[in-house]
């Protein structure tokens, strides 16, 4: 099984491990004498992936794609006549264009990945097939508003479509593979802390014991025995 979800990888997995690590690295200096630091500034493409790696957008894309997978699943039920409507509702030209909204939001997020990502998004082939998935579909969906009577591609079309609810696997395993890496680091910065903490203690007892031997030295130096 591990074989084949090597392959649901995400782009910005190794943005948020970076991320993380570096909150975790400032974290663990607190302890250490303070040291100054100009803010870095995010580039327009930084921008782009801490949104596209940020937990708030995978849940609206995720619930993004189970309604578009609702639409299609609505649009395939009345075609095939599951669904009675009157002929000429309006029902099914609204959940087309509602489903073409859905699809349009996700070009415009497979265009800022490309931006963002560059060569790494083509590294990862979950999100190549997918974004190839996007496209055909698009255009697919285009010829059919314009061209309805002469498609024969529906079936095709729906089966795209369908076939973009796999990426909610492609987040989950994506989510658990983030939640391991920051645990593993979580538990090194924890031991890098307690490392830290003991070599503090350490060198607190030292210089308490040095304290003490100068102040029973100086009190023997004045006729003080202690």
């Amino acid at each position: 099984m591990s074989r084949y979800l090597k392959h649901f990888t995400a782009v910005g997995d190794q943005h948020v491990v970076q991320s993380d690590e570096e909150e975790l690295h400032v974290s663990s200096e607190e302890l250490s004498p303070a040291t100054a630091q100009l803010p870095v500034t995010l580039t327009f493409r930084d921008s782009f992936k801490r949104l596209y790696s940020s937990e708030r957008f995978q849940v609206l894309v995720v619930c993004l794609v189970i309604l578009d997978a609702i639409f299609v699943l609505a649009e395939l039920l009345i075609d095939l006549a599951v669904i009675k409507l009157e002929h000429g509702h309006i029902a099914p030209e609204v959940f087309h264009y509602l489903s073409l909204a859905i699809l349009t939001f996700f070009m415009l997020e497979l265009a800022g990945k490309m931006f963002a990502y560059r060569l790494e998004f083509f590294l990862h082939k979950f999100e190549v097939f997918d974004g190839f998935v996007v496209i055909v579909s698009f255009i697919l969906d285009i010829v059919f508003i314009f061209h309805e009577d002469a498609f024969d591609g529906i079936g095709l079309l729906i089966l795209l479509r369908l076939w973009r609810v796999a990426r909610i696997i492609n987040i989950l395993v994506s989510v658990k593979t983030r939640a391991d890496q920051k645990i593993h680091k979580l538990k090194e910065s924890y031991d890098h802390l307690v490392q830290r903490v003991t070599e503090l203690q350490e060198r607190s007892d030292k210089l308490q014991a040095q304290e003490n031997d100068n102040l029973k030295a100086l009190l023997k130096k004045h006729g003080i025995d202690v």
